[in-house]
């Protein structure tokens, strides 16, 4: 139910086949432009009608989603139920990843690419792409490269950076 007091893609008002369109959405893009920075990503969103809260909101959760699913296969056991961000005192908010629609949304994606095989929508290099991107592979890769397992590990919540924790609630 959207009203006019809310943006269209706060928590509240997003559904899912709009989160799912965002996700698909942002994956060509990504996958589109390999090099292409975070502010350019969401740049490139904002021109297709995205808001800036969501395009701000798909470039950091696509990737982190999708990283997720590789991470519990290269042995990480327990996942976060909750992102940080700041408030505008500086303090740090735990935002439940449950809320969060775009991710969940390419959490779905994700497994389901897992469960059934790659697919044209979502080929085995666009998602090795978009989950490279996130700072849960980077950090797992930086681990791997110094010969760590990861082994019954534990992934840390995303601290999110590009969005304060009123923008994450919205």
């Amino acid at each position: 139910m959207h009203d006019d007091s809310h943006s269209p893609d706060c928590s509240c008002c997003l559904d899912h086949d709009s989160a799912h369109q965002g996700v698909l959405d942002a994956l060509e893009l990504m996958a589109g432009h390999p090099e292409a920075s975070e502010d350019e990503i969401v740049q490139l969103l904002l021109e297709r009608g995205y808001s800036p809260i969501a395009a701000q909101k798909l470039t950091v959760f696509v990737p982190s989603a999708f990283s997720w699913i590789v991470l519990k296969r290269l042995g990480v056991k327990h996942l976060p139920n909750h992102f940080i961000a700041l408030d505008e005192a500086g303090q740090e908010v735990r935002v439940p990843v449950s809320g969060q629609h775009y991710f969940t949304a390419a959490l779905t994606l994700a497994y389901d690419t897992f469960e059934n095989g790659w697919s044209k929508i979502l080929p085995r290099k666009t998602y090795e792409r978009v989950a490279g991107r996130s700072a849960e592979m980077a950090a797992a890769n930086q681990a791997l490269y110094r010969g760590e397992s990861l082994q019954g590990t534990a992934l840390e919540p995303l601290r999110v950076l590009r969005l304060d924790a009123r923008a994450m609630l919205e």
